[in-house]
């Protein structure tokens, strides 16, 4: 008999469904896997993307600014008077200091940042300016009692003797800086002496007569103590 070959109907039998069960279980995994592969490279390239994009608005916008902030070594000047601390590029303190060896006289539009002193700042600015000082002491003028105490700080500075008070009374206070600005005497004794004069004006300006005797008693006997110091 002459024989060939069409497409007829045929019915599934049990062995063949199980097998196209399991052909199409793992053509579903394999689907997942390259959807999930997908999204794992189309995330990456996302973020590329962003990344380049970011790079760019940065170049843009520094572009458009005309300068960038860089990490730089500055040196640090504490302007206690005006309140400012300044930093100055090192090129450019190098330069100043070749014109003001006085780093307090160089102009501040030099700086490259001003900031405001903060309260350690300023007990900083002190302890150098103290510093400077031949044979600094502080005196006790008289004993401390609660937050209440008086403080006489005196220095040498280029053979002339300087003087701060440093007074709290109550909420009555005095804060002097000891610096080559304040009035000075040629010994030691009569730079002592002129403070506690201020002292004594200062504390009946204050307190009025009769509380500023109470004090006299330690300002003498401090002169006392102090009169024969003459380093």
């Amino acid at each position: 008999m002459k024989t060939t070959i069409r497409s007829v109907k045929h019915t599934f039998t049990v062995e063949e469904v199980a097998v196209l069960n399991t052909d199409f279980r793992q053509a579903f995994a394999n689907l997942k896997a390259v959807e999930a592969e997908f999204d794992k490279v189309k995330a990456s390239y996302k973020a590329k993307t962003t990344e380049a994009e970011s790079v760019m608005e940065t170049l843009n916008a520094t572009l458009q600014a005309g300068f960038e902030h860089r990490d730089e070594k500055c040196v640090v000047v504490l302007n206690a008077k005006a309140s400012k601390k300044l930093f100055f590029l090192e090129s450019v303190a190098a330069k100043l200091n070749e014109a003001s060896p006085d780093p307090l006289d160089w102009p501040e539009e030099k700086a490259a940042i001003v900031e405001a002193m903060t309260t350690e700042d300023f007990q900083k600015e002190l302890v150098e300016a103290e510093s400077k000082f031949d044979l600094f002491k502080e005196i006790v003028i008289f004993p401390a009692a609660g937050n209440d105490s008086g403080v006489l700080a005196v220095g040498r500075l280029n053979g002339k003797w300087y003087s701060a008070l440093r007074v709290t009374i109550g909420q009555r206070k005095i804060e002097e800086r000891l610096d080559s600005e304040q009035t000075c005497s040629k010994k030691r004794s009569v730079q002592i002496e002129r403070s506690l004069g201020r002292f004594l004006i200062w504390v009946e300006e204050q307190l009025g007569r009769e509380a500023a005797k109470g004090f006299k008693n330690h300002v003498e006997l401090v002169k006392t103590e102090q009169a024969d110091r003459e380093e």
